[in-house]
């Protein structure tokens, strides 16, 4: 269960989120290289406190695209049966 799995039920949609996840990964990075100073500073334009809002939004969409290639990967997306057999 995983990557294969994902590729195998849904390809386009894997490689679709595969590529989400390595834009917002890359848009982060720029994110981290053009924010100013944290502390003090102007506050008009980039600067490091908005850089943070940035890559805490960044990491939030991050975290729920990982969140729905792992059920993606799934092998069946019925729950198990209840009460058992």
């Amino acid at each position: 269960m995983g990557i294969r799995t994902a590729v195998d039920q849904n390809p386009l949609l894997a490689f679709g989120l595969l590529f989400i996840a390595g834009w917002a990964v890359f848009v982060g990075s720029h994110i981290i290289s053009v924010m100013g100073s944290i502390t003090g500073g102007d506050w008009v334009g980039r600067h490091g406190l908005g850089g943070l809002m940035g890559l805490l939004v960044l990491a939030i969409f991050l975290g729920i695209v990982i969140a729905a290639f792992g059920a993606l990967s799934e092998p069946e997306p019925a729950p198990n049966e209840w009460p058992p057999e």
